[in-house]
């Protein structure tokens, strides 16, 4: 009877995840302007380079990176439209997402770089182009292996320090310099993104004897260590400039499918 319930339990919870899945609204496929762009080579079409499964090193460290874009972009747009960083979009779970994994049962799953749920309706109503260019934003995806994207594991962790980290990012001036201010807050943002990366790494290599394995850990936590504050108040000025410019509407307001960055 006890292992019934278990299983009840289980496929309830599958059920529910695959409903709020179904229930996330699908946005354009368009390359993150740091990507590699597609080009044409021997037995590989652009469907299949869009769904290549990428480096968990590099998705971990790429979410800290583009967390910090993010928070640029989202500056800027507070500017050009008066809504205040802090309402244009809300954290939770998801509800925006460019395109599924195409990988069946080949434990990869289609892992969000940026984790919020909405974006304010009064940015459509003000700005059309910015919150379209938003939502495809947001709704950008890399394939991973499902261990790095896990709720339970780093990629939940990652996920719930981008949606309650959103008001301190939001105390970042990214139009100037690296300010005493501005550098005492991106340091503890990057502390804590640091700290989730330790946690998973220890743990992990606390259960595997296999070296191999023990060393991918390490090049994980040596490659987020790697990126340092300039490193990443840099990145949100990029974003930042990109708002201000035009590029970001320009690159994001439209339907493209070219690599899935």
């Amino acid at each position: 009877m006890g292992s019934m319930h278990i299983l009840c339990a289980i496929w309830l919870l599958f059920v529910i995840i695959n409903f709020n899945e179904c229930n996330r609204t699908k946005t354009d496929v368009i390359s993150d302007v740091a990507s590699t762009v597609y080009e044409e080579r021997l037995n590989e079409t652009r469907l299949e380079y869009q769904r290549r499964v990428r480096d968990p090193n590099k998705h971990i460290s790429i979410r800290l990176l583009r967390y910090f874009v993010f928070g640029g972009i989202l500056q800027a747009i507070s500017e050009d439209t008066g809504i205040s960083r802090t309402e244009l979009v809300t954290g939770g779970a998801s509800t925006l997402q460019d395109q599924s994994s195409g990988k069946g049962i080949d434990r990869i799953d289609a892992a969000h770089v940026i984790r919020v749920s909405s974006i304010n309706k009064k940015l459509m109503e003000k700005n059309e182009s910015l919150y379209t260019a938003l939502k495809n934003y947001i709704g950008h995806t890399q394939n991973v292996v499902k261990d790095v994207n896990v709720w339970r594991g780093i990629g939940g962790k990652i996920d719930h320090f981008q949606s309650s980290n959103l008001t301190l990012l939001a105390n970042i001036d990214f139009n100037g310099t690296l300010t005493d201010l501005n550098r005492d807050i991106v340091l503890v943002l990057q502390a804590t993104f640091r700290k989730i990366v330790d946690t998973y790494v220890l743990m992990k290599s606390y259960k595997t004897s296999d070296t191999s394995k023990k060393k991918e850990l390490e090049d994980m936590k040596e490659t987020v260590y790697l990126v340092n504050e300039s490193m990443l108040f840099k990145n949100g000025t990029a974003g930042y400039i990109m708002v201000k410019d035009g590029n970001f509407t320009k690159r994001y307001n439209r339907k493209r499918s070219r690599s899935n960055g």
